[in-house]
């Protein structure tokens, strides 16, 4: 370790600079197509690039919106660099051994995959899992079914006290209960839990929010000692530091993905981009920072996502570069 200006830092190789410059380039909305490609390029010129890629890009969605204004001058960056070695050094020491070295290091980068390109090991060790773009029907008893959308991971807990648990690792799962049940479901997602009885309800967790729909009959969420009743038409979503207001919603919107469909009104592109993400393989990057500003109404076929692209460049003259693996660059 070296220290700057008074600051802790750790030195930086050649390869993990160039690393932290690439996510720099390519999350600052001015990234070109020519750029991508040569970022293709450099990512495929050994594994050792791409682990140098995969670790870069989880500290800057560690660091998060900040992350957009981090200059990554090696004080900030050793810093925070510095946090996370001492992480994987405490996981080394309760591993212990040769073996427990290599898995730490591997940790640091799958715990919670850059960019979600691949599952974290959570949710690989879930109960019920489903892959891109794959939904599934799940009914856990006569009385409680589950409808879980792409890239979700749910898992079963012990019961607690006359109270069924299911935790929702990541993704969104909508839970129906019979009216004959008589015995309460708790879903928990992040820092709350949502508990319910005769009851119709959608429980997204995306990122750090978790988004709690009523669809039909009520529920309670409680969220770090406070507790609220949503009721059907209603939505209420909360993180780790607080919990929102409840409003309207139109079920019709909310609910469409349950019979294959997206609905979008008047919705911003980087959002309709972000959910389009969650249904296929690959990634769709805006390289054009003035593409932000479109406001997209739709009705789509999960099935046929990739319609959205040909509407896109239909309906704004947006164009889309496909690259391998599914990549495709909005200009």
């Amino acid at each position: 370790m070296t220290y700057e200006g008074g600051k802790p830092t750790i030195g930086l190789g050649a390869m993990e600079r160039e690393a932290h410059a690439w996510v720099r380039r390519l999350t600052s909305g001015d990234a070109t197509v020519e750029d991508a490609e040569a970022f293709q390029l450099w990512r495929q010129q050994s594994a050792a690039h791409a682990i140098a890629f995969a670790k870069a890009s989880k500290l800057w969605e560690t660091v998060g919106k900040a992350g957009h204004n981090l200059r990554y001058d090696p004080a900030s960056l050793g810093v925070l660099l510095d946090g996370e070695a001492k992480r994987v050094m405490t996981r080394r020491l309760v591993l212990g051994g040769g073996f427990a070295t290599a898995a730490a290091a591997v940790g640091a980068v799958t715990l919670r995959p850059p960019l979600e390109l691949w599952p974290s090991w959570s949710e690989l060790a879930a109960d019920y899992r489903t892959g891109t773009g794959e939904q599934r029907k799940v009914a856990l008893s006569d009385n409680v079914s589950i409808n879980l959308d792409t890239r979700t991971s749910i898992a079963l807990r012990p019961d607690h006290g006359d109270t069924s648990r299911i935790e929702l690792i990541t993704g969104q799962a909508s839970i129906a209960t019979a009216p004959q049940l008589s015995r309460p479901v708790t879903v928990i997602a992040s820092s709350g839990q949502t508990v319910a009885t005769q009851a119709s309800f959608d429980v997204r967790y995306l990122g750090a929010e978790v988004r709690v729909t009523c669809l039909g009959g009520e529920v309670r969420v409680e969220h770090q000692g406070n507790a609220r009743t949503v009721r059907e038409r209603q939505q209420i979503a909360y993180d780790e530091r607080r919990m929102s207001d409840i409003v309207a919603i139109d079920p019709a919107v909310e609910a469409a993905w349950q019979e294959g469909l997206l609905i979008f009104r008047y919705t911003p592109l980087p959002k309709v981009v972000e959910e389009v993400n969650r249904y296929r393989s690959g990634r769709i990057f805006i390289v054009n920072a003035e593409l932000n500003g479109h406001l997209i109404n739709g009705r789509f076929h999960i099935d046929r996502i990739d319609e959205v692209l040909l509407q896109l460049e239909q309906a704004f003259g947006v164009k889309a570069k496909t690259l391998p693996g599914g990549i495709v660059l909005l200009s």
